[in-house]
């Protein structure tokens, strides 16, 4: 009994544990199974620009710029950085952060640099952290390059718009509210009736046809052709099939089939 009590429950750890495994993922989507998937490709931010949160404030000094599954071209001078220039120009997650350095009377550093590509993105995926948020899954940018791997949680939100919010800036931790994260579900075709019927006539066919050829030749010794159960009557359908045709294109008139009946009846 204990031994099937264990296999019961490493079954359903494996069970859970290849429940939150991609079984094949891209920069933008992460397929779960056959019938469940994510996919951030439409992730479109305003303008063709970025999905953005955080300001420069004598509180604050941080802002993120976050391009969705691919690499978009940052220009600085565009948010009004001054003197920051930027490598590579193009990237799906930017960090930009100032501060005040005081050599000479008060100066502001500000400094933009790349933390994530889109090629980097990996789709983690991580039990829920709470119903008040609604985080299922995330995204990271994994590169060995980098001390730090920057991650993005993707809640699911029903509304039809699409924030950035920072969590963490010291760990790079941010989350992503969307309707366009939510995991997706493509939906069983069942069958149709006809199906129904079409498979219930094909094994009820098949059943009868070969059963009764078992029962024939096995408990009544039958051989041949005559292994077929009722094969008289199948052997009479062409000749009825002839004689109905006939019977149809005379006009419905009684006598005009030359069959057995028909010469008794004369």
């Amino acid at each position: 009994m204990a031994k099937i009590l264990y296999c019961v429950l490493i079954f359903s750890i494996l069970s859970v544990c290849s429940a939150t495994v991609c079984t094949d993922h891209t920069s933008c989507s992460c397929n779960l199974d056959a019938y469940s998937f994510i996919n951030i490709t439409h992730l479109e931010p305003p303008k063709g620009g970025f999905f953005q949160d955080g300001e420069m404030t004598e509180s604050t000094d941080v802002i993120y710029f976050f391009a969705g599954c691919q690499d978009r071209k940052f220009n600085p001078k565009d948010y009004n950085f001054v003197n920051v220039t930027i490598t590579p120009e193009s990237a799906s997650l930017i960090k930009c952060s100032s501060s005040i350095i005081t050599i000479n009377g008060t100066t502001v550093k500000q400094n933009c640099e790349v933390i994530g590509m889109a090629n980097d993105i990996i789709f983690d995926l991580v039990p829920k952290i709470g119903d008040k948020d609604k985080i299922q899954y995330q995204i990271s940018y994994q590169n060995p390059k980098r001390n730090q791997n920057p991650t993005i949680h993707l809640a699911c939100d029903t509304y039809s718009s699409t924030d950035l919010k920072i969590s963490n800036h010291a760990t790079d931790n941010l989350i992503l509210y969307s309707p366009l994260v939510c995991v997706q579900h493509i939906s069983h075709h069942q069958l149709s009736s006809g199906s129904i019927f079409c498979i219930m006539f094909f094994v009820a066919f098949s059943t009868y046809f070969i059963g009764g050829a078992l029962i024939m030749y096995f408990i009544r010794g039958a051989r041949g052709m005559e292994i077929l159960p009722n094969f008289d009557f199948w052997a009479s359908i062409p000749g009825l099939i002839r004689d109905g045709l006939i019977y149809l294109l005379s006009g419905c008139r009684p006598f005009t089939v030359s069959s057995a009946k028909t010469y008794d009846r004369i």
